[in-house]
Formats: C-alpha cells, sequence, structure tokens
C-alpha cells in the first residue's frame, strides 16, 4: 500500500521499457474505455433532448412543458460540458503518446 491508503496501479518503473509500455498502456487501455462511454453518454442525452422535445410539442400542459423544457436544457449543458470532457481526454492522450515517443527515443538510444 501506497502512503495514501490505495494499492499502486503501477509498480515501480525500473526500466525506459517499462516506462514506454505503461505509457502506451495507458494510451490504449483507457482511452478507448473512456472515449467508448463518453460517446454513450452524449448518445443518451441527445436521445433525451429528441424524445423531450417532442413529448413537450405534443402536450397542452404548460406544467408538462415547462419541466420537460428545463430538462431539455440541462440535457444540452450536459453535452457541452461532456464535449468538454472529451476534449480533456483527448489532450490528455495526446500528452501520452508524446510520452511514449520520447520515452521509446531514449530507449532506442540506450540499447544502441
Amino acid at each position: 500500500m501506497s502512503e495514501k491508503g490505495r494499492e499502486r496501479i503501477i509498480k515501480d518503473i525500473e526500466t525506459l521499457d517499462q516506462a514506454v509500455k505503461a505509457e502506451k498502456d495507458v494510451e490504449s487501455g483507457y482511452h478507448g474505455v473512456i472515449d467508448e462511454n463518453v460517446s454513450y453518454w452524449l448518445a443518451v442525452e441527445q436521445d433525451i433532448i429528441d424524445s423531450y422535445t417532442k413529448l413537450a410539442n405534443q402536450s397542452e400542459d404548460k406544467k408538462v412543458k415547462s419541466t420537460l423544457t428545463k430538462i431539455i436544457e440541462d440535457s444540452k449543458n450536459h453535452i457541452r460540458m461532456l464535449t468538454s470532457i472529451r476534449k480533456t481526454f483527448d489532450k490528455i492522450m495526446a500528452d501520452e503518446e508524446r510520452h511514449a515517443k520520447l520515452l521509446q527515443e531514449l530507449a532506442d538510444r540506450e540499447h544502441k
């Protein structure tokens, strides 16, 4: 256990080859999972907007229209936030790719 009370996910990295592998594992393992889940969530939010818009347009009840309109606006905000989160994760993954390349260059130099 580390001093923060959790077990380490990445054990001590003792070689540049291990460092390259760690960076590539983050890149391949987590980026796909995160991107897939954000994409799914974005699709759900868009489906909510589409469905609730139809429901609001079909309703004669002002309370129903008002409530659905508020939820629709929340979902639009969620889409904006999720899009921002996706861009942030894309930046992190670009950094991870760059780190892996830099480390690989160092490892290649070491192996010569």
